[in-house]
């Protein structure tokens, strides 16, 4: 398999505008990234287990130290983001234990791309969300008010 195929790159694309959590996301890529060719590679279960252990004690205190920051900012969506981090974790664990179980490599690499998949699912969906609240915070004129452009639009009529 080339290994652009499964390798991830980080690119702006995937940035927050803050360099701290943004860290913390090109840190959990390079991860993703270990744990992708680790699989690719069909090393041995043990191996795997430990990026995964690692990739999910990250992910614990990036989901922890995020939701103080979105606190701090307040972010009107921040109590549904923490739970999608709660849910996250509890499905983590829950994948953890059927991989610790699973015997055949075949089994347990897929256990290990569903997790990939869940933090990557996470970051290009939920994390963005308070990234474009973040823009539009820092830049209110930039934002485009429909009520007013709805107004302009009838008296132009």
């Amino acid at each position: 398999m080339n290994e652009s195929e499964w390798k991830i790159h980080w690119s702006n694309s995937l940035s927050v505008g803050v360099p701290e959590i943004d860290e913390e996301h090109q840190q959990f890529v390079a991860r993703v990234n270990e744990l992708n060719e680790a699989i690719v590679e069909c090393r041995d279960k043990p191996t795997v287990e430990r990026l995964l252990d690692l990739m999910l004690m990250e992910a614990s205190h990036h989901f922890w130290h995020e939701e103080r920051l979105l606190v701090k900012w307040k972010y009107p969506q921040r109590a549904a983001h923490a739970a999608k981090h709660a849910q996250l974790m509890r499905q983590f664990e829950r994948v953890m234990k059927e991989f610790e179980q699973a015997d055949i490599s075949f089994t347990w690499a897929l256990k290990g791309l569903h997790i990939k998949q869940l933090l990557v699912d996470h970051l290009l969906h939920d994390d963005m969300k308070f990234r474009d609240f973040l823009r539009n915070k820092e830049n209110p004129k930039q934002r485009v008010d429909k009520t007013q452009v709805r107004k302009r639009s009838r008296a132009a009529v």
